[in-house]
């Protein structure tokens, strides 16, 4: 599948071993534990049932009906790992800007903080 707008196969992007490590929690980094309990205690109109696309760089494509919503992520090595072991259906707190797969709560680092990618990325903070 490729993306239309990029017009080039999606699932790319560098590998998870080459992935920064990074302890910032500012949108698109790290998942802080109190929000996901914020989210967790989100109403339903906070969430959006999506499938992961696919990711380029550090955008990450996901499809919410039939419309394709982009969100940074500095991980997206790690993220396109996980949804090629667990599946492409999640969701997303668009309030708190956390993006849940399917393995989640099972596997904690089954949740990825996104911000959307027209948004100035914020800068990693390396461990």
């Amino acid at each position: 599948m490729t993306d239309p707008d990029l017009g080039f196969p999606l699932w790319t992007g560098n590998r998870a071993s080459e992935a920064p490590r990074c302890r910032s929690y500012v949108p698109g980094h790290g998942v802080h534990p109190l929000r996901v309990q914020l989210a967790n205690s989100s109403p339903d109109e906070d969430w959006a049932a999506v499938v992961v696309m696919g990711a380029v760089d550090d955008v990450v494509t996901v499809a919410v009906g039939d419309e394709l919503r982009r969100y940074r992520n500095h991980d997206t090595a790690r993220l396109v790992e996980h949804v090629g072991r667990v599946g492409a259906d999640a969701l997303l707190n668009l309030r708190y800007g956390l993006l849940f797969l399917r393995s989640w709560p099972r596997e904690s680092h089954a949740a990825f903080s996104v911000q959307p990618a027209g948004d100035l990325p914020q800068p990693c903070r390396p461990r």
